[in-house]
């Protein structure tokens, strides 16, 4: 690499251009507010499942990306 692609490239990392902040889960690992809401979302439903002492349901074909 050259000195020039690689200043290029720190100041994509910089300004949050990065190719690996541009996908899903790169911007959920920058996004403090987002991790936050994904945890309280979390123990709420598990919170949920001890009370009413059910198991959750699987969900709707389709809704959830397929596992691999």
């Amino acid at each position: 690499m050259t000195k020039r692609a690689v200043l290029a490239e720190l100041k994509r990392l910089r300004q949050g251009r990065h190719a690996r902040y541009q996908t899903l889960l790169g911007r959920f690992a920058r996004c403090r507010e987002l991790q936050e809401a994904a945890a309280l979302h979390a123990a709420a439903v598990e919170a949920s499942a001890r009370t009413y002492n059910r198991t959750p349901f699987d969900a709707p074909p389709g809704w959830l990306p397929p596992v691999s």
